[in-house]
């Protein structure tokens, strides 16, 4: 019985063809088929390492062509996810509100600069989840479920919102500890941001792995710088009568506009999107493996607030 030997695997079908047409040429027989968005040629065991040495000098010789990126995931897990997110702060908020189980939610869960030198790191994450009033949470719920989205549909829902989380609690730490120790923040949008730097990132590195030519290598780039000019520079200026009365004993003051929040989680999210664009091609989750990273971003988020509130 023949042993079949993989020798070449590429997104791009044109390049899959060609490298066909050289093993045909040579006489080598050959076999393909498409799986997970790659095609893959093999050929018997011992034509092998003939096979590889000739394509590879085909590739030498002839450059690859421009790859191309592998096929999106179901924009439904996205989407799924998304909804997830937008009843997750809309529970948190009508708690908020309400008071709910005799908890002051938003002391218990304020990023308080003080608060986080001092160790209660949850509190980087459980600030993600509270809002100044409805219109600060009616924005990151749509710039957060339409990032969120975006960047499912490059690495996978799971990766997605484990970003989120990871981003905007980076990012509330460092902000902690440039800040001084009275300053406090609440809000989605440092992991908003977050979710856009992870995005700009991944797409320019894959975009640079596939060969792109430069103006739409560099394109996601002028994108994000874009939007964290537009959107980072978005604010408030909250009403510190609003505030719960402890809050105002501990002379805690909420900016109109957290700047260093937004560059620090966007800065973030360009981090670890660049590392999972350039892990990308050695490895990949499927849907099913996404709900791993997922369980662990609510997970995080659950034990952030069990923290705070116990």
């Amino acid at each position: 019985m023949t042993t079949w030997t993989e020798v070449s695997r590429t997104a791009d079908k044109r390049t899959a063809q060609d490298h066909a047409l050289v093993l045909e040429a040579l006489g080598i027989p050959s076999g393909s088929a498409f799986a997970f968005g790659q095609y893959v040629l093999v050929v018997p065991a011992e034509e092998a390492a003939r096979a590889k040495a000739e394509l590879d000098k085909f590739v030498r010789e002839n450059g690859e062509r421009p790859g191309v990126d592998d096929a999106p995931a179901p924009i439904a897990w996205g989407v799924g996810a998304a909804l997830v997110y937008a009843a997750i702060l809309l529970a948190l908020g009508a708690a908020e509100r309400h008071g709910s189980f005799g908890i002051d939610w938003r002391s218990a869960g304020v990023a308080s600069a003080e608060s986080i030198r001092d160790g209660a790191w949850w509190r980087t994450i459980t600030a993600l989840g509270l809002h100044a009033d409805f219109l600060h949470l009616a924005s990151n719920l749509v710039f957060g479920a339409a990032f969120g989205v975006m960047l499912a549909q490059s690495i996978g829902f799971g990766l997605a919102w484990l970003a989120f989380v990871l981003t905007g609690g980076i990012g509330n730490g460092l902000n902690a500890w440039i800040q001084s120790p009275a300053h406090a923040s609440i809000g989605a949008s440092t992991a908003v941001f977050g979710m856009l730097g992870a995005l700009v990132a991944h797409d320019w590195v894959r975009r640079r792995q596939l060969h792109y030519n430069l103006f739409r290598r560099w394109a996601p780039i002028a994108i994000g710088a874009a939007l964290l000019a537009w959107l980072g520079g978005d604010g408030r200026q909250i009403d510190p009568n609003a505030l719960p009365k402890a809050m105002n004993e501990l002379n805690i003051e909420l900016p109109r506009i957290d700047v260093w929040a937004h560059v620090l989680g966007f800065a973030t999210g360009l981090a670890l999107g660049g590392l999972v664009g350039w892990s990308r091609p050695r490895f990949r989750l499927t849907p099913r493996q996404q709900l791993a990273p997922a369980g662990a971003a609510v997970g995080l988020f659950v034990l952030a607030w069990y923290l705070a509130i116990r």
